[in-house]
């Protein structure tokens, strides 16, 4: 029997409170059955949400902040339920710390929206083997490369200055800094995987950054294709949430790194190792040689690639970017740092990275800005691979955990007057030394921590120095610091103009 239209609203209205009834009766049954559930289990308390869609209607784009008021009611552990998944996010900083130093919670979410982009990933998928070799080699290969000695600081100092003759040549005039600092920051990164630079407007430069971009500006962990998977069998559906854009930038970066990888093999020597792409192939033989099943393969090395120059680029970028935004902020600090540069430093010999060690206020304004300005709010999700208990709560085999960083970070308990910009705080009472408190992880904490810290540590560090030596940063005239921000995956700046002043 067919129903019209006007029938159907005829019978709606007829039996609107039975309806309305039944709709009551069912969330009422759901709080009851999600409740008792967790209470029985000992799972992270946290708030209901709705039926079928959870808490996702009450996130806002900054849910970072939303967590923390999650985390200020219902404590340090506590979960959330997102379509039909159970998060449990970590509030606090003692939570994090147990968490993430727990083998438990080595894992990545099987389907999330990082495997999603990448689905080969050792780093971001959830085949947690593939993670064990790959990370061994990467971290290896890097120092085998030059990090931590002379050949990677000489690349970025040569980088820096190409980046300061771009900045020379505006003659002080307002510049939007990321223009030329990100194929500056990419470049970096070419050197250390490719074993080359482009020229800023070189074609193949653009088309490479422009995707790590993309990748940035649309990326997200908590994305509706991940949480209502169902939504991915829709028609047009993974474009109208513009999840497909992250996924098309990095086939374009796969085959843009495919072309570098052909080029390698042509005139691969491994007597003659020139970069990672070379470093890899000569590992790949030789793993090949003790197990022909290995997972080191091209396809491998290609995941690799992206990895470590996706991640590398966007991070350092944004954290400079807003080192740049706040030291013209606050022009008081700004000399403080100028006056120790001149004092370590001087005007004739170029910054190295051991400088640092001697420069504690300035080493104290980069953490100062990491903290108050944490570029990763949120971090890559976690995935318990047996059951383990985390501040007092049990979390079974197959739970999906993220770490709200940002939290810890403005934490009272942790920071005094923590939403003020002060760099005295990581500094002992002297003055003449850098103290960092446990509770400082703009890198993550444990197994899975960030493989690039120190090249990140690094880079920041020869930019900051390089350009606060030779120019003063100020503010375009009528301008002030908003502070204003975008949270995608990155917490990225908002763009901005400044003038590059040549210091007398």
């Amino acid at each position: 029997m067919k129903i019209s239209v006007e029938n159907l609203i005829l019978l709606i209205k007829t039996h609107q409170y039975e309806i309305v009834l039944g709709l009551c009766t069912s969330f009422l049954a759901y709080i009851i059955v999600v409740g008792t559930k967790k209470a029985r289990s000992n799972f992270p308390p946290g708030p209901m949400g709705l039926p079928l869609v959870g808490y996702l209607p009450f996130l806002t784009e900054d849910m970072y902040l939303d967590f923390i008021k999650l985390g200020m009611k219902y404590g340090d552990v506590f979960s959330i339920r997102l379509g039909s998944q159970d998060i449990v996010v970590l509030h606090g900083g003692d939570a994090i710390k147990e968490a993430l130093n727990k083998p438990e919670l080595l894992g990545r979410p099987p389907n999330s929206a990082m495997e999603k982009v990448s689905p080969s990933s050792a780093f971001f998928s959830s085949n947690y083997h593939l993670w064990i070799d790959q990370r061994k080699f990467v971290v290896q290969s890097m120092k085998d490369l030059g990090l931590g000695k002379t050949k990677i600081e000489e690349d970025v100092m040569e980088e820096i200055k190409h980046f300061m003759d771009v900045l020379r040549s505006h003659k002080s005039q307002p510049i939007d800094v990321k223009e030329p600092l990100s194929p500056s920051i990419s470049n970096n990164m070419s050197a250390l995987v490719f074993g080359k630079r482009y020229e800023y407007d070189d074609p193949e430069r653009q088309f490479l950054d422009k995707n790590i971009d993309e990748i940035s500006e649309y990326l997200t962990q908590i994305s509706l294709d991940v949480f209502f998977p169902w939504i991915n069998y829709i028609p047009f559906a993974s474009k109208l949430l513009k999840a497909d854009k992250p996924r098309t930038a990095f086939q374009n970066l796969k085959n843009f790194f495919q072309k570098e990888l052909n080029e390698h093999l042509k005139s691969f020597d491994p007597a003659h190792v020139r970069d990672f792409i070379d470093r890899y192939l000569v590992e790949l033989d030789t793993q090949r040689a003790k197990n022909p099943d290995t997972s080191f393969n091209h396809d491998m090395l290609l995941n690799n690639v992206f990895d470590v120059f996706t991640a590398g680029s966007e991070t350092v970028r944004t954290s400079i970017l807003w080192l740049i935004y706040v030291i013209a902020a606050f022009p008081d600090v700004q000399k403080k740092v100028q006056k120790e540069i001149m004092e370590v430093i001087g005007s004739e010999k170029k910054p190295e990275y051991m400088d640092m060690r001697n420069m504690p206020y300035t080493h104290a304004v980069i953490l100062e800005i990491m903290r108050w300005k944490t570029v990763l709010p949120l971090n890559i999700v976690h995935y318990t691979l047996a059951d383990t208990t985390v501040g007092g709560h049990n979390l079974p085999k197959g739970t999906t955990v993220i770490a709200n960083f940002w939290a810890v970070h403005h934490d009272p308990r942790y920071w005094g007057e923590p939403d003020e910009f002060k760099p005295e705080r990581f500094l002992n009472k002297e003055g003449k030394s850098v103290v960092r408190p446990s509770y400082f992880m703009p890198f993550s904490l444990g197994r899975r921590k960030c493989p690039g810290e120190s090249m990140a540590y690094l880079e920041m560090f020869l930019y900051f120095t390089s350009i606060l030596r030779e120019f003063d940063i100020v503010f375009p005239d009528g301008i002030k610091p908003t502070f204003d921000a975008k949270y995608s995956f990155i917490y990225r700046v908002e763009p901005y103009l400044v003038r590059f002043i040549p210091k007398n």
